[in-house]
């Protein structure tokens, strides 16, 4: 089984670290004690005492928190021993205002990690069926697993994308849930809108369909845009949304989850802590700095181009990415690719059974994607 939860893969990751001689060193500090996403790149084979591996494994956005969520970080240091409370809720309408969506549909997370495994518990206790797509992002189902869930795994179809035809015909009377990771972790690939829409209304009435949109910020397809719509006619959808992307705040965990208001409450019902003032702070300023929103759109997506354009010159095989990462067949084994390039002091992605010669590399800073290219270029066939 595939094992894609955030914790085991940041255990995973610093295992790659340790075992590589790469120990990750603190690094260079910017604004608010942020890491500065100028930090110039280390070229590959450079290595010894001060070297920085380049660190494109973790799905991070290398350029964020914003200049505005930094600040705010700063300045909310002397109120770190109160509690976020009223706080909670100016986040809350704030969401509301940019989904353009009541406040009563939307729930806070500590992450949307949190979100998952709250929907895990609710739809897996007692034995409850949940389906979804095989591979693809795991924390839900694994936390599921151990409430007692069971759970159907559908392979993705040749494109590396979601098979909804073949997720609709694993419905059974006992399915309480299907998971749809939009675009996926790790393929990277995208269902269009209406597909999604099509699919939620021909699922029983009972079935909740859970998409999560990690990554939807990065997505430049057409249609392929969120479906959280779905949540006002009044469908069982519960879509995620979360600031670790392309917010770049994976480690201050903040998220939310929209959904009808009896939804909500049933999540709130389980929810296992609360965020903290800095998350909750950051959030409202991350989301008004649409200056740093957008350029950190057109670099990632800039620079997932580029990884393409040269993956297509080598011959090499990709899904059709629209996260901020891309999939694809190395052409080896993969651990003797993740060898190549340590080497080089480039940390890259993990296996993803049955996908083992596939490798999911993170869009790290425009520096440290000319480093992977060059490596990638310079590794044997």
């Amino acid at each position: 089984m595939i094992d894609l939860s955030r914790r085991n893969l940041l255990a995973n990751s610093a295992l790659l670290l340790a075992g590589s001689g790469l120990a990750r060193p603190g690094l260079s500090l910017g604004a608010a004690g942020a890491a500065s996403a100028t930090a110039p790149a280390v070229a590959p084979g450079v290595t010894g005492a001060g070297a920085q591996p380049i660190v494109l494994c973790w799905n991070e956005n290398p350029y964020g928190p914003s200049p505005a969520a930094r600040a705010v970080l700063s300045h909310t240091i002397p109120f770190s021993c109160r509690y976020p409370n009223e706080e909670n809720g100016q986040l809350i309408d704030a969401l509301a205002a940019h989904e353009r969506i009541p406040a009563d549909h939307i729930v806070l997370g500590t992450g949307s990690g949190e979100l998952l495994r709250a929907l895990g518990l609710l739809n897996g206790r007692n034995g409850g069926e949940i389906i979804a797509a095989q591979p693809t992002y795991s924390e839900l189902t694994d936390y599921a697993r151990q409430s007692g869930a069971t759970l159907k795994f559908v392979p993705v179809d040749k494109a590396l994308k979601h098979d909804l035809t073949e997720m609709r015909a694993a419905v059974s009377a006992h399915t309480r849930a299907v998971y749809i990771c939009n675009p996926n972790n790790p393929t990277g690939t995208a269902l269009q809108a209406e597909a999604i829409e099509a699919f939620v209304n021909s699922l029983p009435e009972g079935v909740t369909t859970i998409v999560d949109e990690a990554y939807m910020d990065f997505a430049d397809l057409q249609g392929v845009q969120t479906v959280s719509g779905l949540v006002t006619q009044g469908k069982r959808v519960v879509v995620l949304r979360t600031f670790s992307k392309i917010h770049g705040m994976a480690g201050i965990r903040i998220g939310y989850g929209i959904a009808r208001p009896d939804i909500i409450n049933d999540i709130g019902a389980v929810a296992m802590t609360s965020p903290n003032i800095f998350a909750v702070r950051a959030a409202r300023a991350s989301l008004g700095d649409h200056a740093f929103l957008i350029d950190t759109r057109r670099r990632i997506i800039g620079s997932r181009q580029r990884i393409t354009r040269e993956l297509t010159g080598l011959g090499l095989a990709y899904a059709e990415p629209q996260g901020n990462f891309v999939f694809f067949n190395t052409g080896k084994p993969l651990e003797r690719f993740t060898e190549l390039m340590h080497a080089r002091s480039i940390l890259v992605g993990r296996p993803f059974p049955p996908y083992d010669t596939w490798c999911r590399i993170t869009i790290g800073t425009e520096p440290e994607v000319t480093a992977f290219l060059q490596a990638l270029h310079a590794i044997p066939a």
